[in-house]
Order: C-alpha cells, then structure tokens, then sequence
C-alpha cells in the first residue's frame, strides 16, 4: 500500500492489541446472549425447550439421556411413544408438564417411516389396532423392522401386550 516498513509496523503495533482482545470479548458476548436466552426460555417454557433440545439430540443415545434426566429435575414427564399421540419429533403435551417422544427418535424408524405414520394418522384419524396400522401404512416406508421397534419400544401398547403384537405381526 506504499507505506514504509516503519509505518505498517507501528499501524500493526496499533492493531494488535485490540485484536487480542476484541476476538475474545466479542466470542463471550455471543455465548452470553445465548446463555440468557436459554435461561430465558428454561425459566418460561421448560417443556417446549427440552422437546426441542431432544429433538436435535435424538440421534446421539448419551446425549438423549442426559436431556430426559433433566426433564426429570425439571418435573416434566418424558412419555413413550405412541402412533396415535406421537409426532415425528419431540412433541410437547399442551398444559401437562409432559413431552411426547418422538417417533423418528426410536431406533430402526427414521424420518421417512415417522412421516408416513403421521400423514396417515392425520389424513384418516387414529390407528384402531396393529391390523388397521398395517392395512393403512406404505409398506415401503414402514417395514418390518420399524413396526417391530415400534412395538418394543412401546408405540402400540394401546393396542395390547408388547409380546402378543409381536408374535402376530405376520398375521
């Protein structure tokens, strides 16, 4: 820029130490101002900010547990899932203190099988037995697999014993 090496070291000498500092001050304010908006919305709505954590958690086990075991400080009820209550991801229940787990969260499942579960629950209302849910789901989307984890880990147990769905799954 035509300045004289004495010149752009005492322009450097001028910026430097403002570069120490501002990085550092300007990265804790950020953090500060995310810090207070949790709390925030810890203080005021507990159960839509931890359904909400859960769902961007809900792929990583130690994590999940970590959020649940706050949920249990905080005095919300973390319920299982459910096709008929259950949303894709984390849902909280209106008025309760209590979150829904969310059905792409269970192991085998998936996004595209908790969709279909979903737009087939709202296009035609709630799932009557496991031989309704069968008959209405894309196969395609809702294999095998998915319904037998479903069924383990308590998605039908409306409809009856987790055991006896299990052995009657194929027929």
């Amino acid at each position: 820029q035509g300045l004289t090496e004495k010149k752009a070291k005492e322009i450097w000498n001028l910026i430097q130490p403002f570069a120490d500092y501002s990085f550092p001050k300007a990265h804790a304010t950020a953090y500060a101002q995310i810090a207070y908006w949790t709390a925030y919305l810890k203080a005021n709505y507990p159960d839509a900010l931890m359904a909400a954590l859960m769902t961007t958690d809900y792929n990583d086990v130690d994590r999940l547990a970590i959020d649940i075991a706050d949920c249990n400080n905080l005095k919300i009820e973390v319920l299982p899932p459910d096709v008929n209550e259950s949303f894709v991801d984390f849902g909280i229940v209106p008025d309760k203190s209590k979150i829904r787990f969310g059905l792409k969260a269970i192991k085998n499942v998936g996004s595209g099988s908790a969709e279909e579960i979903v737009r087939v629950r709202e296009e035609s209302g709630e799932y009557k037995s496991l031989e309704d849910f069968l008959t209405r789901v894309n196969y395609r989307l809702v294999n095998r697999k998915s319904i037998e984890s479903l069924i383990k880990s308590g998605g039908f147990d409306s409809f009856n014993e987790r055991a006896i769905l299990l052995d009657n799954i194929d027929l």
